[in-house]
């Protein structure tokens, strides 16, 4: 019997990398009307989502598709600043061979990458206070989590990695995939140490 998405995203450890961690199993054992990709950003330094929607443009798209027709969703919509031309231009190569998805552009406003935020921009949807954005139909995930689904999905990988942005004031400004558990110590090493 094949597993379902809930099934094989518990198996693989798979939990939201844009910070909350909440088990994405969990989120996805629902039924939702959209399924939005945050690929917004909040924090103006970082880059491990626009980087990895410019690289991994295909995997994003396949794990989106995915995760709609799991949850049954009508659309899903990846969300990313109208800034990043790179993983704009990634996706619109291959949108098209999935015409549930579609792309939203976000101007460059803090806080843009706010899940709430996101939520009211693409579907004009108000999550109520304390509550979630599947209070109004809606699942959001990260652009490394639905990664981390395909890779699941598709190539029975665990997650053991998490991409990062080591940046401020260390020699190289740098994003890495690293293995889970590293101090904060080895990331800034990794970029060549402080200035």
């Amino acid at each position: 019997m094949e597993k379902s998405l809930t099934a094989l995203a518990e198996q693989a450890g798979i939990v939201g990398a844009g910070g909350a961690g909440f088990p994405s199993h969990v989120k996805y054992n629902a039924k939702a009307e959209y399924v939005i990709v945050n690929g917004a950003e909040c924090e103006p330094l970082l880059r491990v989502d626009q980087q990895l929607m410019a690289k991994e443009a295909e995997k994003l798209l396949a794990a989106l598709q995915l995760i709609v027709n799991h949850v049954g969703a009508r659309e899903g919509v990846i969300a990313l600043k109208r800034k990043y031309h790179d993983a704009e231009a990634a996706l619109r190569a291959l949108l098209k061979n999935y015409p549930k998805l579609k792309l939203y552009f976000l101007d460059n406003f803090y806080p843009a990458g706010d899940e709430q935020v996101v939520v009211y921009e693409v579907t004009g949807r108000i999550v109520p206070e304390g509550g979630i954005p599947l209070n109004v139909g809606v699942i959001v995930t990260n652009v490394e989590t639905a990664i981390n689904v395909y890779e699941a999905c598709v190539n029975g990988q665990n997650v053991t990695d998490k991409y990062l942005t080591v940046t401020g004031e260390v020699v190289n400004r740098i994003t890495v995939k690293v293995p889970l558990g590293i101090t904060v110590k080895e990331a800034i090493d990794l970029a060549g140490g402080q200035q």
